[in-house]
């Protein structure tokens, strides 16, 4: 609509100047043809003053008729009384008079050549508003309107005449190509900004996806720092204590938490294998993972935090829940934030609880994760999901934005809501049947 709108306006707009422009030049070869149409009729009015001072009494009227057949009559001597120098007589006639005597001129056959010839729509001589002659339409409405009294001691007649513009002499194959001209204009306008926008677009592209493989590079070391920084701690927890015990000689109570160092090792040997992978590929191989064991395991992986903590864990989850089609240490990953996040978040909680149940529909299973803590803030609620968002002091904000992240990889949703009794309740939803990745 903008482009006709456009369009429209640069034609009228040129269309116009050329319509002024032609009807100008129309305007000005009339008023040249007005000019000469009135020198003419001059110079054949002046010849009468001529012819009335050659006249005499012995003229030889048949000569004089044969000669100037616009005179009907004359005569060699003044009027009695003294008539006016002109004396309209009937229409198309009048007479001129002087001292040296009178002519009854018949204007129409005077002037029959350049009444013949004239182009104008209306063409008029009169003498104090006494129409001689009149040829035409009235011109009362006509556009141009030209006006002048002849230059003629004894007869100042007046001329008029007026006329319209000749429309169909346009220059109308000239308005179209404007409008052709003015079409291909702005349609090449429009190619040229819609190729210099498909360029900005390119570079811009470009630019932001070298911003987001460093961005994506970033997250990824970011990531790597979260996911390992509890195993690591873990470890090292593990192992102060062990050797604590070694050092009481109580080395039967330090294997466990050796082994419990191990498997942190091997985790962190998974995670690094998963980031690999993530590097290499968005591909990942999907399997049924039983859910109830995965969240025993990850409880077994933090038990050093929750034995700390003094932190209830109750699994809820049945065992007859079909297995889930995904990557086991994705999931894992998902119950190892949750769980983690539930129990720092009640370090200040006497009766400290993590529950995880979970039921099954006709095509989905829902997980839920409650705690006993003090719940999550509006801005919490709002903002749990969003990268580097954290309520800890030391924390970087990139657990649960990675655990959204792994939740919709296998075509799922998280929710976060605070339960009846206060505490934080995170809702999980997978279906049932996976897609291959």
């Amino acid at each position: 609509m903008v482009k006709a709108m456009v369009w429209l306006i640069l034609t009228a707009l040129s269309g116009g100047g050329v319509v002024i422009y032609a009807l100008y030049q129309q305007y000005e070869e009339q008023s040249a043809e007005f000019r000469i149409l009135y020198r003419d009729i001059t110079v054949k009015l002046s010849q009468n003053d001529v012819i009335l001072a050659l006249l005499s009494n012995s003229s030889d009227p048949a000569v004089v008729q044969k000669k100037f057949p616009y005179i009907l009559r004359w005569q060699t001597k003044p009027h009695k009384p003294p008539r006016p120098d002109i004396n309209p007589a009937r229409a198309g006639t009048y007479w001129i008079n002087s001292p040296q005597g009178s002519l009854l001129i018949d204007l129409p056959t005077l002037l029959a050549d350049f009444v013949r010839s004239q182009k104008f729509r209306h063409f008029s001589l009169s003498w104090q508003g006494t129409p001689l002659l009149t040829q035409g339409a009235e011109g009362k409405g006509d556009w141009w309107r030209w006006e002048k009294e002849v230059a003629s001691p004894s007869q100042p007649l007046n001329l008029l005449v007026t006329n319209n513009p000749d429309w169909r002499s346009l220059p109308w194959l000239v308005l179209v190509l404007l409008g052709i001209f003015w079409a291909a204009v702005i349609y090449f306008y429009n190619q040229y900004q819609a190729t210099k926008r498909q360029r900005q677009i390119a570079d811009l592209r470009a630019h932001f996806s070298e911003l987001a493989r460093l961005n994506t590079m970033g997250e990824i070391a970011a990531g790597m720092v979260h996911e390992l920084n509890q195993p690591l701690t873990a470890i090292l927890s593990y192992s102060q204590t062990a050797q604590r015990l070694i050092k009481q000689q109580q080395a039967e109570k330090a294997e466990p938490l050796l082994d419990a160092a191990v498997m942190q090792t091997k985790r962190i040997s998974s995670l690094l294998l998963a980031f690999r992978e993530k590097l290499q590929s968005d591909e990942q191989t999907l399997q049924p993972v039983d859910l109830r064991q995965i969240w025993e395991r990850v409880a077994m992986l933090l038990g050093n935090e929750i034995e700390r903590g003094n932190v209830g864990i109750i699994n809820n989850i049945p065992g007859s829940l079909p297995p889930l089609m995904a990557s086991p240490l994705g999931i894992e990953q998902i119950f190892h934030n949750l769980l983690n996040n539930a129990v720092q978040a009640q370090q200040q909680t006497d009766k400290a609880w993590v529950t995880a149940s979970a039921s099954q529909t006709e095509s989905h299973i829902i997980l839920t994760v409650t705690d006993g803590g003090p719940g999550l803030s509006e801005q919490a609620l709002q903002q749990v999901f969003m990268p580097f968002f954290t309520t800890k002091k030391e924390g970087l904000g990139l657990g649960m934005a990675l655990t959204e992240t792994l939740v919709q990889r296998y075509n799922g949703s998280i929710q976060a809501d605070n339960s009846a009794t206060g505490g934080a309740c995170f809702t999980l939803i997978f279906p049932l049947i996976q897609p291959e990745a």
